[in-house]
């Protein structure tokens, strides 16, 4: 029986009280940027008329992951109408470093590392706050969306802490190619969740600062997954069975034997075996060339595309799994059910509620 928000009691969000059944848009002021424009964070709830879960999805808390954006805005277009618990959604968590195009706030902070924040610190500390005092305080689960830094894609994955089972199990139902245990960083949003004892999983997909219909379909569908796993919609009928994610316990980079240019030799959800190479690290001024090779078995779930680099800069991360070539068929399950016609992801017609 998953947790419930337990009564019919409106639910009160920046003074604003909302009834079951109802869709708000709240807007909680944050602070003033230079241009003395008021920065918001926008919210939207949407109550079902029965009790349930309450579910938190958010994006963009680095400000240039846009993947998550067009997720909870296709999130957003849906009906909804048997949803039972509430959704809250937040497009763009980060607006101060969203609208400068950047991972990081204005003062070159990480809003990922600055919770459970402050009232009366920074920008970003105050951010922070308003999502652990204001938001989370409301949840029963979250679903945070991130991509792969610029110019390093992420393998669709979902990540969780293994001290929390139900994150596990939400994981899985989010039926992404790969789910990743991973520990839990200091100062970080999933942080606050497991001091409070919530589930959160983390997905990650793509690259910073493009949209991909592909990572963003498989992250819609995933989210739609997972709330019919917590009982918030109904479970599909006759839906074809899904292939198990499969489980990388832990994980490392292959990194940079000799600085120059990083020719990359090998594609995300690549299998690799100890030896097999990865790419070459070749000399911009000469001809030396230096292979990079797979110190251990595993799945590639991240990589530097052709890039200069220094010596020792991580180039291909990969994930130790004991299912390695699962991996291979839950990446060509994934993409007979994306659809490619789509040369960009704005087209919402496919969209199922």
């Amino acid at each position: 029986m998953h947790e419930e928000t337990g009564n019919d009691k409106p639910l009160v969000l920046a003074g604003q009280e909302i009834k079951r059944g109802q869709w708000r848009a709240v807007k909680i002021p944050i602070g003033h940027m230079v241009t003395h424009q008021q920065v918001e964070l926008i919210v939207h709830v949407r109550r079902g008329r029965k009790p349930g879960p309450r579910l938190l999805v958010t994006a963009a808390v680095h400000g240039d992951e846009i993947n998550g954006v067009q997720v909870v805005r296709r999130l957003l277009k849906l009906s909804l109408k048997r949803l039972s618990g509430d959704l809250i959604l937040i497009p763009v968590v980060n607006l101060p470093a969203f609208l400068g195009r950047s991972r990081y706030l204005p003062d070159r902070r990480d809003l990922n590392r600055l919770f459970p924040g402050s009232e009366s610190g920074s920008m970003g500390a105050r951010l922070a706050r308003v999502l652990t005092d204001e938001i989370l305080i409301h949840c029963t689960h979250g679903i945070d969306l991130h991509t792969g830094a610029a110019n390093r894609p992420n393998l669709p994955q979902v990540r969780y802490s293994p001290d929390f089972p139900e994150a596990g199990k939400m994981a899985k139902a989010f039926g992404a190619p790969v789910m990743i245990e991973s520990s839990v960083r200091e100062g970080s949003f999933r942080d606050v969740f497991c001091q409070r004892g919530k589930p959160q999983i983390i997905f990650e997909g793509g690259e910073a600062g493009i949209l991909e219909p592909a990572s963003i379909q498989l992250a819609f569908k995933g989210v739609l997954s997972t709330m019919r796993y917590l009982g918030m919609l109904p479970r599909l009928k006759n839906s074809p069975e899904k292939a198990l994610p499969v489980l990388c316990n832990s994980t490392w980079w292959e990194r940079a034997p000799k600085g120059g240019l990083f020719l990359p030799g090998a594609h995300l959800g690549s299998v690799v075996s100890r030896g097999d190479l990865l790419g070459e690290v070749v000399d911009p001024f000469g001809k030396e060339t230096t292979p990079v090779r797979a110190s251990r078995s595993g799945v590639i779930i991240g990589r530097a595309k052709n890039a200069v680099v220094d010596e020792g800069d991580g180039l291909v991360h990969l994930g130790r799994t004991s299912h390695p070539h699962r991996v291979m068929n839950n990446l060509r399950e994934a993409e007979e059910a994306l659809d490619h016609r789509l040369d960009h992801p704005v087209f919402d017609d496919y969209l199922e509620d």
